[in-house]
């Protein structure tokens, strides 16, 4: 089975999206991954990289993870950043703390900031090299 098969049943993503709406989650990933490209520590990951593209295809997976749509095309998160440089857990940590950051100045509660950040953080195996 394909991960992109597998149900996704996550009440507390559903309760972010019915709170927030398509539109704002995906302004707020514009602004999360323009916040990343301009930060000192993780910023080198995205020059040169159309960022609105990465955020697109960011918020097609988080739509799909928050039930909004049926299903989701794009890689897996290992996938998607094969072919950046290893992606170390203190990389992993900035980004968190980065979306930590957006998610707050965007109006999001703790309890939505928490949920979303698990989420996330859910994928830093596949993601971080050892």
């Amino acid at each position: 089975m394909s991960f992109r098969e597998i149900p996704v049943n996550k009440p507390e993503l559903q309760a972010i999206y019915r709170a927030h709406g398509e539109t704002k989650i995906r302004a707020v990933l514009q602004k999360f991954y323009a916040a990343m490209a301009e930060d000192v520590l993780i910023g080198f990951f995205f020059t040169g990289k159309d960022l609105h593209s990465i955020a697109e295809r960011q918020g097609d997976f988080l739509m799909r993870a928050m039930g909004a749509v049926p299903s989701y095309s794009g890689k897996a998160p290992a996938d998607a950043h094969t072919e950046l440089a290893p992606i170390l857990s203190g990389h992993f940590d900035r980004r968190l703390v980065v979306l930590e950051a957006v998610l707050k100045a965007e109006g999001f509660s703790e309890a939505e900031t928490r949920a979303w950040i698990g989420f996330e953080n859910a994928f830093r195996d596949a993601i971080v090299v050892s």
